[in-house]
C-alpha cells in the first residue's frame, strides 16, 4: 500500500507549470499535471511514486525541445 505524499513537487518556467501531488480523491494513485497557458491541461495518473517523478522529470527535460 502506498503512503500519501507528505509534500508535492512544483515546476515553474514561463508560462508553465508542472506539478505531481495525490489524487484527491484515490490518494494511493500519484497525479503529474502540465499547464500552460493557453492550452488545455494535461493530467496522468501514476499507480507508482517511482513512475509519477520518471513521467515529471520527463516532461520537465522536454520543455528545453
Amino acid at each position: 500500500m502506498a503512503r500519501p505524499l507528505a509534500f508535492g513537487v512544483r515546476l515553474r518556467d514561463k508560462n508553465r507549470t508542472l506539478r505531481l501531488r495525490n489524487d484527491a480523491r484515490n490518494p494511493e494513485k500519484f497525479v503529474v499535471e502540465d499547464a500552460r497557458t493557453g492550452r488545455a491541461q494535461q493530467r496522468s495518473e501514476h499507480d507508482s511514486l517511482a513512475g509519477a517523478l520518471r513521467q515529471l522529470a520527463s516532461s520537465w527535460r522536454n520543455r528545453l525541445n
